[in-house]
């Protein structure tokens, strides 16, 4: 099973209100930037392992981020 985002501007926002970029961000989730960067774009779904650490990361709960695809 994959994940891809309800709202992929809400992650955006949510990272930005933390006070940081998607790369830093990325760096403190411990996941590459530019999957990260392909997840937000719709070019690549996420592993649900990634899904969980992206919730996490922005205080929300996977499924109010993520619908299961």
């Amino acid at each position: 099973m994959h994940f891809k985002p309800k709202d992929s501007n809400e992650i955006r926002i949510s990272i930005s209100y933390l006070g940081k970029s998607q790369r830093a961000f990325a760096d403190s989730i411990h996941v590459s930037h530019g999957y990260l960067s392909q997840i937000l774009n719709g070019k690549k779904t996420a592993s649900p392992t990634v899904a969980m650490k992206i919730s996490n990361g922005i205080g929300k709960t996977i499924d109010s981020v993520f619908l299961p695809c």
